[in-house]
């Protein structure tokens, strides 16, 4: 899509120039006549692309580029979550204390945005396994239309995650990227599903159903 974008871009700054198409040369975001200090920013040819008047016979207006790309493969991530929790005997109450992940999401074109995504994800694979349900009464009515109902973890639930990475980079698409945005729930879910039970087995507890809430695991600790 680029490449159409600079090729149309090429034609209008030759127009602007007065130069041959094939003597106008694109490095750094200018647009040069090759041999020459003669140049136009890519920005003043966006601007020109917009003004009927500036282009050349024929040529529609805008600067924008379409382009495809089929992978030959699907990608997938990987990686390796370790939690740590604490369980209440008295109330089943589960506490993360500790929440260890390194994920390989291929190429790493934003750490930041990249953290903010296993976060999210670790924290909905965490309500899904701690508390989340839909319930209803005998009616049919539900019982968990709010979220003084529904139990999504907050902020204060959390410890502070430990994230690292290990990108190998995919050989399936041009930028070597692979999936991130389900890679922090699904780990979380089998991550703290198996720290429970790790916890739970002393006891003889070797399945407990989701979500382990509280009263799950109480049930589950005295046998009722």
């Amino acid at each position: 899509a680029s490449e159409k974008i600079i090729e149309k871009g090429r034609a209008i700054a030759a127009h602007s120039l007065e130069a041959p198409e094939v003597d106008i040369e694109f490095a750094e975001g200018r647009f040069t006549v090759a041999g020459t200090d003669r140049s136009l920013s890519l920005q003043e040819v966006a601007a020109m692309a917009f003004e009927p008047a500036m282009l050349p016979p024929g040529m529609e207006s805008g600067l924008t580029g379409f382009a495809t790309f089929k992978a030959p493969a699907p990608t997938f991530p990987n990686a390796c979550h370790v939690a740590e929790v604490e369980i209440d005997r008295d109330t089943g109450v589960v506490r993360i204390a500790r929440y260890i992940a390194v994920d390989d999401v291929g190429t790493v074109m934003n750490p930041l945005l990249l953290k903010g995504q296993l976060h999210g994800g670790i924290v909905q694979g965490a309500g899904q396994i701690l508390g989340e349900q839909v319930l209803w009464d005998d009616s049919g009515q539900v019982l968990t239309g709010s979220f003084m109902d529904y139990p999504m973890p907050r902020a204060d639930d959390m410890p502070s995650f430990e994230i690292e990475t290990n990108s190998v980079p995919s050989p399936r698409n041009p930028l070597g990227i692979k999936g991130a945005g389900e890679a922090g729930t699904v780990g979380a879910v089998a991550c703290l599903t198996s720290a429970i039970l790790d916890a739970l087995a002393p006891l003889g507890i070797h399945e407990v159903g989701m979500p382990a809430t509280p009263e799950t695991i109480w049930r589950a600790m005295n046998k009722i």
